[in-house]
């Protein structure tokens, strides 16, 4: 799923590494796809990235402002800033009231973990570096989806009305999780994620729902997206996307405390 999931998948698992943590059940009416797995990917890297500009690219940048629901209080704000660079140094910090709260950063074959408030630095190694090169993996994007999942199936289903292509993928390391993409059988654009990750703690489930694109620097973005995760509610929206934005080295070291 090459371009395509570079993009999007980064987009939909961006929030489990921000949330503070209702399930969406619905009922799915299956059908068959008329579609092999490979044409279907060729169409979607087409409608995501008509001119080609997101796989030629080297860097990007990218901010999405996301609200949290609160029981009898106002949404939780935050900032989510995504900085990469080809071909493995990554960035991810979240901001509240402007400033740092968290980081991860991956520089090649070493990753940190940054607390601002505490002023803590945590090297990252194990499950915890597999899992930030992943996400680095999928931030790529010239990434190909078998480089993070061993397997994909591909089916038919209606929700609500509207017909999609979904597309199941697996994976077993480092932690045991499965991925289903809904994406529009006339627009061939991801609409919907559902994410069931197994971990020490015990299952995460995640449903992402994209409600609105936009084109930015000539890649359609998920701009307004709707996220659910283990009963928390979240609205993503995206303030900043850019391509082949200039970035300082130091954003992809830890900072010196």
């Amino acid at each position: 799923m090459k371009k395509f999931f570079a993009l999007f998948g980064l987009a939909a698992l961006l929030t489990l590494f921000t949330s503070s943590c209702t399930t969406v059940e619905t009922e799915e009416i299956p059908f068959e796809a008329e579609i092999t797995l490979e044409d279907l990917m060729a169409k979607m890297t087409k409608a995501t990235d008509p001119t080609g500009e997101y796989a030629k690219s080297k860097t990007y940048t990218m901010r999405q402002n996301v609200y949290t629901e609160r029981f009898l209080d106002e949404p939780k704000a935050q900032q989510v800033d995504v900085k990469f660079q080809q071909p493995d140094l990554f960035n991810l910090t979240t901001y509240e009231d402007n400033e740092p709260l968290s980081a991860v950063i991956l520089n090649g074959p070493n990753g940190w973990s940054v607390d601002y408030k505490r002023r803590l630095v945590v090297p990252l190694d194990g499950k915890q570096l597999e899992q930030l090169k992943i996400l680095a993996t999928i931030a790529t994007p010239d990434s190909a989806y078998l480089k993070v999942y061993s397997s994909a199936q591909l089916a038919g289903c209606s929700i609500n009305g509207k017909k999609y292509y979904k597309i199941s993928c697996t994976r077993q390391e480092p932690n045991p999780h499965t991925t289903e993409i809904y994406v529009g059988t006339e627009d061939f654009l991801p609409w919907r994620w559902r994410i069931t990750l197994n971990t020490g703690n015990g299952q995460l489930n995640y449903t992402s729902i994209i409600n609105k694109y936009s084109l930015r620097d000539g890649v359609m973005i998920p701009d307004d997206t709707t996220t659910i995760q283990n009963g928390h509610k979240q609205t993503v929206k995206v303030s900043h996307y850019q391509l082949n934005s200039p970035i300082s080295p130091n954003a992809f070291q830890p900072p010196l405390f």
